[in-house]
């Protein structure tokens, strides 16, 4: 019965997880020219007869510790015109840790910040802690990731940016 219960918190806390990113997700852009779809799926490992390995990725119905999930967010372009200045802040959730080099988007640029406020390239972000004391910072840091759409995105066309986590 304890399994049980475990199984129910962890499926509860993904499912407050994706609640929390679908609805703390910033976007700039012209205000109702934009419509997001946000995604979450699990990543399973299969074995093909040959004994190859392949990842597929699900809609999760439990989630443990070291799960890896993907998430994706597809924008799409509501309006008769083009959109410009696109850029898409999405928090880390809580539980999770970001998976380095994970982060992706065709036409975008892509920051990471450590406290929402500031953003800068993997390589150049840095902490700095009370004392001053300043560190290069580390994926399991990052607290939100920033994507900046850098083309125009023309009418009914879509785009999308991922991101992968692991469960802590």
């Amino acid at each position: 019965m304890k399994a049980i219960n475990i199984k129910q918190q962890l499926t509860v806390a993904l499912l407050i997880s994706v609640t929390s990113l679908i609805f703390s997700l910033n976007a700039y852009a012209e205000e109702g020219a934009i419509r997001f779809t946000n995604n979450a799926f699990k990543q399973v490992l299969s074995k093909a007869a040959d004994g190859s390995v392949q990842y597929d990725y699900v809609e999760p119905a439990l989630v443990l510790p070291d799960d890896i999930i993907l998430y994706e967010i597809v924008f799409e372009n509501t309006s008769d015109k083009d959109v410009e200045n696109i850029v898409i802040n999405n928090p880390i959730a809580n539980n999770s840790k970001y998976k380095p080099g994970s982060a992706s988007g065709d036409n975008t640029d892509i920051t990471f910040s450590v406290d929402g406020k500031n953003f800068a390239t993997a390589d150049a972000l840095v902490v700095k802690d009370k004392s001053g004391k300043t560190w290069k910072a580390k994926p399991d840091e990052y607290t939100v990731i920033r994507w900046v759409y850098n083309k125009p995105l023309k009418p009914g066309e879509k785009a999308r940016v991922t991101y992968k986590t692991s469960i802590k």
